[in-house]
């Protein structure tokens, strides 16, 4: 294989192993998510299904508690040894936990062992991601510079296959004439793919931004991240938490919603949320590559914008009880969360230098999902079944909106902006008033 950035082959290798690998390790992570209802009932012990429920969404949030200690090993890792290495380690580690929940014994056969395992393993799910969703983005992004933001979009949208493939899996496997074990056989699976990660990530070549970097003496990568970009790391951290709203309401929290509170069966719920997470993957590249027009920046206040009404609109569509008035909520959500997250990588990619971008990134950004991508879920069911108001969840992600874009007008005139682009937006014209 030629060395050569100009390649065409060598582009496109490293696009698709980015967007594969990433696909293969949130097929592994999103399965909880899907399944949690089931998961509820074979691991915890509860006397009703409100209680039941909030314990599943416990385990599922597991994940998120070792994000940024996830993110911190192999962002040291990256930033020091290589984009490569990290990432190889990352997707291949990912199916370890998956094979051990889909072998897992019930909380009748094993007792309290059952939820303590399923927690544990959550909690090794979470910190192969740490290190995987934003180093796969700055891989990409430092061999890809001439069109930054849609390979973000395409590298936010491919973690969609490896939900939607998890989605697919839930809705086949929770048929009323599959048997009650069918479920297992989705993480069985997801630890076979883990494999197949390794073997597509030893096939790519490390950045030459890193291999530039690596010859020059450097301190710890958080130490500097602390030291010289402090304002970029709290813009990452702000940047995970408004994420983690809109993401895991869409990925994690609908198909509840649906099921549960607006009264359709799981199967049914899994199968509308399709439709959300459809428009997701699609419109992530639309709108990154709109942020190449617009500058990443102003992306990410449209975004702040338009989730300021949507979710008000996709809710009301919601309790209208029709299959058309859900997909059409599912759709309206879907194409709101790809217009934050699919320019977000490149705007992550220009806060931070090359020499501690990985951390700085990954660790940040991990953060602000530990505390609201795990919670969310968790949060609005419990104030569901505390104020039995529907609207709850239309609220909270309305609030998080006017959020993102006061931290966003509060910090990012202070940050030093880096990644150099092929495009036509040079550093300076990044910074957008």
């Amino acid at each position: 294989m030629s060395t050569q950035l100009s390649n065409k082959d060598l582009k496109r290798n490293i696009l698709s192993s980015s967007i594969i690998g990433n696909a293969l390790e949130f097929y592994d992570f999103t399965l909880c998510g899907v399944f949690v209802s089931i998961l509820a009932k074979e691991f915890f012990f509860a006397t009703d299904p409100n209680t039941s429920i909030l314990w599943g969404f416990f385990a599922f949030s597991a994940a998120f508690w070792t994000r940024p200690l996830g993110a911190f090993v192999f962002g040291y890792i990256g930033d020091r040894y290589g984009r490569k290495v990290a990432l190889t380690w990352s997707v291949t580690l990912m199916g370890v936990p998956t094979l051990i929940i889909s072998l897992l014994p019930s909380y009748e056969h094993i007792g309290i062992l059952a939820p303590i395992i399923l927690i544990i393993c959550r909690m090794l799910q979470g910190l192969c991601t740490g290190g995987e969703y934003n180093g796969a983005a700055i891989f990409a992004l430092e061999h890809l510079k001439t069109k930054p933001g849609l390979v973000s979009g395409l590298i936010s949208g491919s973690c969609v296959v490896g939900a939607l493939s998890a989605m697919f899996m839930g809705f086949i496997t929770t048929q009323e004439q599959m048997p009650t074990w069918a479920w297992r056989l989705p993480f069985a699976f997801g630890a076979i793919i883990s494999v197949i990660g390794f073997f597509i990530r030893r096939h790519t070549i490390e950045t030459l931004e890193f291999m530039q970097e690596k010859t020059k003496p450097q301190a710890a990568p958080l130490t500097t991240v602390w030291n010289e970009d402090r304002s970029s790391f709290f813009m990452s951290i702000t940047s995970g938490l408004f994420n983690g709203v809109l993401s895991y309401t869409l990925f994690s929290f609908l198909s509840v919603y649906i099921t549960k509170y607006v009264g359709f069966t799981l199967s049914q719920g899994i199968f509308y949320n399709l439709f959300g997470l459809l428009a997701f993957m699609t419109l992530c590249p639309v709108f990154g590559a709109f942020s190449d027009q617009i500058s990443p920046l102003n992306s990410l206040k449209l975004a702040g914008r338009l989730s300021i009404f949507i979710p008000a609109i996709s809710f009301f569509l919601f309790q209208m009880h029709s299959g058309f008035s859900i997909i059409m909520g599912q759709l309206l959500l879907g194409t709101l969360v790809a217009s934050f997250v699919g320019p977000s990588h490149y705007f992550l990619q220009t806060l931070f230098p090359t020499n501690n971008r990985y951390t700085g990134a990954s660790v940040g950004f991990t953060i602000g999902m530990a505390i609201t991508g795990g919670s969310t879920p968790l949060v609005l069911t419990f104030l569901l079944n505390k104020t039995n108001h529907l609207m709850v969840p239309a609220i909270y992600l309305s609030l998080w909106g006017i959020i993102w874009l006061v931290i966003l007008g509060i910090l990012h005139p202070r940050i030093k902006l880096f990644y150099k682009t092929g495009s036509t937006f040079e550093k300076n014209n990044l910074v957008v008033n």
